[in-house]
């Protein structure tokens, strides 16, 4: 049973998650579209550990940093290069195609992650969360159910299928970071590896970094890399105060924030069929993350 002030606190921090993620998943649309999905990437990560950072160094200040350094340096690379992959895919995704598609294919990532989870680290899953997982992929075909406007669906779904499996895959690795190293600690150095696929990407294709070109280009790279940042901030701070039961269905539906500013901003108008698979999608996440923990 949990208690009221632990409920309060839990349900402030996972809330405070679900607003951030998805304001700056809807503010990053903007950033890729003008400089491009690889250099907002790469520059709103390393723009976001100015917060986590911050944290570190408050726990240092008071003795309270403790890491198991074998242990982060075989979670955190691993963590790290799933991460950046995931938010790569999802930002090209968010440039290329509907903001409704992508963010809706891409919040199924629980569903990975307790795949993993049961594939690599021997966790049992239920009938139920089974059941859950076969409405994600009910979803996902409702959402293919013919195009938006164009060639939006088309361009914009394998974008936010490959966010889910990279997001998925790291957030299965995620929790043995930060056994290892602490919630905020396991937040920063996973964010700093998380720049590495951008900036190979970039040196591979010798792309430029392309940098905004006026002072309201490099505040909305800062409000998506500081926004972003205390969207895991806030999850970590609700898990630490409340179960993760509590926290994570809350968090959970950020996506809905994402599709609301969408809507409501750049008149995205999904098809019945698409806002059924959206909504399943997101019912059954959430639902899944009640289960998972």
């Amino acid at each position: 049973m949990v208690d009221s002030q632990s409920f309060i606190g839990g349900f402030y921090w996972g809330f405070s998650g679900l607003l951030a993620w998805g304001i700056a998943d809807y503010l990053a649309r903007g950033a890729s579209r003008r400089i491009g999905s690889v250099s907002t990437t790469l520059l709103t990560q390393l723009i976001g550990l100015a917060l986590p950072l911050a944290f570190v160094v408050a726990e240092a200040a008071t003795g309270r940093l403790s890491v198991d350094i074998p242990g982060l340096m075989l979670w955190a690379p691993l963590t790290g290069a799933a991460l950046g992959f995931g938010y790569l895919v999802y930002y090209t995704g968010l440039a290329r195609g509907a903001v409704t598609v992508v963010s809706s294919a891409a919040s199924a990532w629980l569903a990975v992650t307790v795949l993993i989870a049961v594939a690599l680290f021997g966790e049992s899953v239920g009938a139920g969360q089974m059941a859950l997982m076969a409405g994600v992929l009910l979803g996902i075909l409702l959402l293919s159910a013919g195009p938006l406007t164009g060639s939006e669906v088309s361009s914009g779904l394998p974008w936010g299928l490959a966010t889910m499996l990279g997001i998925g895959m790291a957030m299965a690795l995620f929790d043995h970071a930060t056994a290892a190293a602490g919630p905020m600690l396991a937040v920063l150095v996973v964010r700093a590896i998380s720049a590495i696929p951008s900036c190979a990407l970039a040196l591979a294709r010798r792309m430029p970094i392309r940098r905004p070109q006026d002072c309201n280009g490099w505040a909305l790279l800062a409000a998506i890399g500081v926004v972003d940042a205390a969207g895991y901030v806030g999850y970590n701070l609700g898990v630490a105060a409340a179960p993760v039961s509590l926290v994570a269905p809350i968090a959970a539906a950020h996506p809905l924030v994402t599709i609301a500013l969408a809507v409501g901003i750049n008149r995205e108008r999904p098809r019945i069929t698409q806002w059924a698979g959206a909504s399943l999608i997101i019912a059954a996440t959430i639902a899944l993350s009640v289960f998972a923990n």
